[in-house]
């Protein structure tokens, strides 16, 4: 029976309180083919869909909003069991979390500027009666005639709402409701956006109470916080026993300049912190923002046995780390990295090379490094690519003849992983000498897929990646303009698409003699993209057909398993983190 003759049978079943006795498991593996959008249609099929359904709409927990009334609404919610128990993603804002608990909430019936409850005056209150009835105004005309005011009802809350538990509350209840998540798996900490307020700025003394409450069982934990409150935040996590996946952002702003004078060499709190997950962990990501002096987050570091993935976005120079041998010795001590990440980034200076070049044509960072489980490689292209192919076997000979030590940068990357599968390049839009020279350098012949950004999109750009991946199944595009012709000078600015497929297909199909120059390519899905003004980050679907009309092992469009036309083929701009359908999840707001 089909799938959806099976769930509208069992719907209309369950209607009539006939629930047809099929395994629970069934059930479960048949929620597992229904698209998430559409699964809370079917919350009345039974109790499976409904547990299904309700784990999904309260599974996000957010506390980012300094509102009170937010803050306190959110945490009488928790106090039930069976809803903090679905709770699986928790993020945190600790300086929205403090304010809201510190938070006075004030009338906004008031006029702005007035106060809740009028303050005594300072000013002595005259000897003189006549005086005093004269200060008094109204109240003493009111005496004369007799009229005496009603008694003042006791002062309420804004809009009529109950008022809000004092701070001391909200604080108990905020530490009841930590201990009622014993569930969560996902916890991301946000604390960079801070200036302190009034008396307690900087200060946040909750968070013994968070690791202790959500620690058990959390599997991945990012992190975006400020190099100074770092401590402040990890001192009291002692134990992870779970956790798989750790992402680390380390911001380090201007203003506070002590944080990276000369004087400054890091903190052994960030290396120490993540050892402390050595057992389990298999995904690291470690991000930094600011200048900061990386030699020590590396030299401290252990060894991590289950480390697969592992992903590097810093300013990886002479200047930024200054003892490279931290970094080598992360690079060999874990040969068992199929996933790697590494992407240059832009700090104090645009530099042109990383000043890690020795004479005898070797890098200090990758330099003998052998990563024999690579499979993928993401790479940024912050540093220039140096011109003209270099091929492997004639590399060292020239660096030797020429007295050289520029540009072994990338040549040292691209012999990591002679089993690579997967290229990634971003940060730069490569001209198609710059694409020749990297796929040159790299073991080509090998990738399935290929990912890039490229100036112009021309017949000799697919051409060369044909030539230079034989085996590739996979590519993905994306391009600043299209030509036929590359370079191109005329046609920069206007795109030329058409002109493009048409002498693509002069240059790659010749049906008078049915000859197909790329009969043997592996191809088989494509992707290319381009923005536009005015339109946006879009596929472009016409050069996406245009190679699928030369490439005839080409079945799939944008990795969706079909070439049809949909309307949504569009970016999405990610995965919908608290949307489902039209709704939004109501503890992530």
């Amino acid at each position: 029976m089909p799938l959806a003759s099976l769930v509208l049978s069992s719907n209309s079943i369950f209607k009539t309180s006939s629930v047809p006795s099929l395994p629970t498991e069934l059930w479960f593996h048949i929620i597992g083919f229904i698209p998430l959008e559409d699964l809370y249609k079917l919350a009345g099929v039974n109790r499976a869909f409904f547990e299904e359904v309700m784990n999904e709409v309260y599974s996000q927990l957010s506390f980012i909003s300094a509102d009170p009334r937010i803050f306190y609404e959110k945490l009488a919610t928790l106090q039930n069991p069976t809803l903090s128990e679905r709770i699986r993603v928790l993020t945190v804002w600790p300086s929205a979390v403090r304010d809201a608990i510190n938070a006075i909430e004030h009338d906004k019936s008031r006029p702005p500027g007035q106060p809740d409850v009028p303050e005594r005056s300072r000013t002595p209150q005259p000897r003189f009666k006549h005086v005093r009835y004269l200060s008094r105004g109204r109240e003493y005309v009111e005496e004369l005639l007799g009229h005496h005011k009603p008694p003042q009802p006791a002062p309420t809350a804004p809009n009529g709402k109950e008022p809000l538990p004092s701070p001391e509350e909200r604080t108990k209840l905020f530490k009841e409701s930590l201990r009622r998540l014993s569930r969560v798996e996902e916890f991301e900490l946000n604390w960079y956006i801070d200036q302190g307020k009034d008396h307690h700025a900087w200060s946040f003394s909750l968070f013994p109470d968070i690791w202790q409450g959500i620690g058990q069982h959390l599997r991945r934990l990012a992190i975006d916080i400020q190099v100074a409150k770092m401590g402040d935040a990890v001192t009291s996590c002692l134990s992870l026993p779970r956790l798989e996946v750790l992402d680390l952002t380390l911001r380090c702003y201007p203003s506070r300049s002590d944080l990276y004078s000369e004087q400054y060499q890091g903190d052994t709190i960030v290396p120490y912190f993540i050892n402390k997950f050595a057992p389990t962990l298999q995904e690291l990501s470690m991000k930094t923002i600011g200048h900061q002096e990386l030699s020590q987050h590396f030299q401290l570091l252990g060894v991590f046995p289950r480390l697969t993935k592992l992903t590097i976005v810093m300013p990886l120079d002479s200047y930024h780390l200054r003892d490279p041998s931290g970094y080598r010795r992360m690079l060999k001590n874990h040969p068992q990295i199929r996933d790697l990440s590494i992407k240059y980034t832009r700090c104090c200076r645009d530099c042109t090379e990383d000043g890690f070049d020795t004479f005898e044509g070797k890098h200090k960072l990758y330099g003998d490094v052998h990563l024999p489980a690579l499979r993928s490689l993401e790479l940024g292209l912050h540093i220039p690519i140096p011109k003209g192919i270099m091929n492997n076997s004639l590399y060292h000979n020239v660096v030797r003849q020429l007295g050289t030590t520029n540009n072994t940068l990338y040549y040292c990357l691209a012999q990591m992983g002679s089993e690579l599968t997967s290229l990634t390049l971003t940060d730069r839009n490569l001209t198609l000498e710059e694409v020749k020279t990297l796929l040159g350098l790299f073991p080509s012949y090998r990738l399935k897929r290929l990912s890039f950004f490229a100036k112009v999109l021309s017949p000799r750009l697919i051409d060369a990646i044909a030539q230079a991946c034989p085996s590739l199944s996979s590519l993905s595009l994306d391009v600043e303009t299209v030509s036929s012709q590359d370079p191109c000078t005329e046609t920069y600015m206007n795109p030329d698409v058409e002109g493009f497929a048409k002498a693509l297909y002069s240059y790659g199909v010749d049906r008078q003699y049915d000859r197909w120059r790329y009969r043997a390519w592996t191809l088989a899905d494509v992707s290319v993209m381009r923005w536009e003004l005015k339109v946006g980050h879009q596929y472009n679907w016409r050069c996406m057909q245009a190679i699928a009309a030369v490439v005839p092992s080409v079945r799939s469009f944008a990795g969706r398993g079909h070439m049809e036309p949909d309307s949504d083929l569009k970016t999405g701009g990610g995965q919908r983190l608290v949307e489902l359908d039209a709704r939004t999840k109501p503890l992530d707001t």
